[in-house]
């Protein structure tokens, strides 16, 4: 009996731990929130037919999984904010330790080299040009560079930067009106996104339980479209996350009352 109460309390407790992280960054930009699955604990080692009219064990926390569901896109008019309407992810790149991470977070600028990055200096990465054009060609997450934008190009400063839905990025200088190509953003996509692994920072790293990596761009078949000026909100609901925090303690306190209970008759009958 004390196993069963103790199984519920710690999945109430559980339940309640993963509620207050998704209302914490309710409101951080491209953060997804997290969902708990619970197994039952039944005696296994029964046949089948005194399972079913057998009571059950309690419950364990099977599995934390991430919702990717798509949340909506607050207009920001800053050009370098970046929000992907559909499936996909930004690839970055720390460069002290040359590590990939992936994230729907697009809240990015251009540093002090042009090159544009996360608020923690993190690259993201693209498709280099060929040829000085944009490429169709696939490659490889080798074979991914830095998105760098220069400030100036023979002296000119730039006067203006567009990032198009198809990844395109490329600028004006002076009063030149010729579009000048940058590169194009580049995108991962997984088979099992629930499966990555959380960094913080609305950051994920990939796993094997995520499936196989497969790079394209913006708009390409399976895709998502990348909208400049605009972000991606978290896709946290508060109604149903305190709805479920008030069924979690409930659960909880109600745990906490047969325990002390079933302590009180224990008690009473070794008097």
């Amino acid at each position: 009996m004390f196993s069963i109460i103790k199984a519920g309390m710690a999945s109430a407790k559980n339940e309640l731990s993963i509620i207050s992280n998704n209302v914490a960054n309710a409101n951080t930009t491209g953060f997804k929130k997290s969902i708990a699955s619970y197994a039952d604990l039944a005696p296994s080692s029964l046949s089948d037919s005194i399972q079913a009219s057998s009571s059950g064990l309690g419950s364990l926390v099977e599995d934390t999984r991430l919702s990717q569901t798509q949340s909506s896109l607050l207009f920001t008019d800053k050009t370098t904010d970046l929000g992907l309407m559909g499936n996909g992810f930004f690839i970055l790149k720390n460069p002290k330790d040359s590590m990939t991470s992936y994230s729907r977070n697009g809240s990015f600028a251009l540093d002090e080299e042009g090159f544009l990055t996360t608020p923690d200096k993190c690259y993201v990465m693209g498709k280099p040009l060929v040829d000085g054009d944009f490429s169709s060609e696939n490659v490889d997450i080798e074979g991914l560079l830095p998105l760098q934008i220069p400030a100036k190009k023979d002296d000119v400063v730039m006067s203006n930067l567009t990032i198009e839905e198809d990844g395109k990025v490329s600028a004006q200088y002076g009063d030149d009106t010729t579009p000048i190509p940058i590169g194009t953003l580049a995108l991962g996509l997984f088979a099992n996104p629930e499966g990555l692994r959380e960094l913080g920072n609305a950051r994920y790293r990939a796993t094997e339980k995520a499936g196989v990596l497969q790079l394209g761009t913006p708009t390409e078949a399976g895709f998502a479209a990348v909208k400049s000026g605009s972000l991606e909100t978290s896709n946290v609901d508060i109604t149903d996350e305190l709805t479920a925090m008030i069924r979690a303690q409930q659960q909880f306190n109600g745990a906490a009352r047969l325990m002390q209970t079933s302590s009180e008759l224990l008690e009473k009958l070794t008097r």
